[in-house]
């Protein structure tokens, strides 16, 4: 009866620290916007703007990141940095894509906030989805081939006919 006892009191320690004691700390981080869309003319580039806050009232560390699929192409203007209590950061995520097909990709862009201070690496994060829409480039006028191919044409019945009116005289 006396081992019962023990044994009930040594299991209500435990869940009481269990239950009632903290043992991780959550963070907040936030992100605006929560999804971005990017169109982009193949073998073109666009950016676009993130902005990371520190909700908190103390210190974060931050680092953004992306898919490793994707690291050729989206590049992040700053990737580690640290925010104070209550502010905030913009960040420029440019896309360069290496390929010339006309697809869509979807990829993630990792947000995540660590106490900068702590002894533990533990952190929270967000996850933004990212809609990336490659579209085939239009041709330019003056690049167009066809057009090339006829100026080319023009020009030599024009000389042709320069030389035979001077060969006429």
């Amino acid at each position: 009866m006396k081992s019962r006892i023990s044994g009930i009191g040594i299991i209500s320690i435990l869940c009481y620290l269990f239950i009632f004691t903290s043992c991780a700390y959550a963070i907040g981080i936030g992100v605006d916007p929560a999804k971005l869309e990017v169109e982009i003319e193949s073998g073109g580039n666009t950016s676009k703007n993130i902005t990371i806050s520190n909700p908190e009232n103390i210190e974060f560390g931050f680092h953004i990141y992306t898919d490793d699929e994707f690291t050729d192409w989206i590049t992040i203007s700053d990737p580690v940095f640290s925010l104070g209590p209550y502010q905030k950061k913009q960040v420029t995520i440019y896309f360069t894509p290496i390929t010339d097909k006309s697809e869509k990709y979807n990829a993630t862009i990792y947000a995540v906030a660590m106490d900068s201070k702590g002894s533990l690496n533990m952190g929270s994060g967000v996850k933004i989805p990212t809609y990336i829409t490659i579209n085939k480039a239009a041709n330019s006028f003056y690049t167009n081939p066809i057009f090339i191919i006829l100026t080319l044409f023009a020009l030599v019945i024009i000389l042709v006919s320069i030389a035979f009116l001077r060969k006429s005289r």
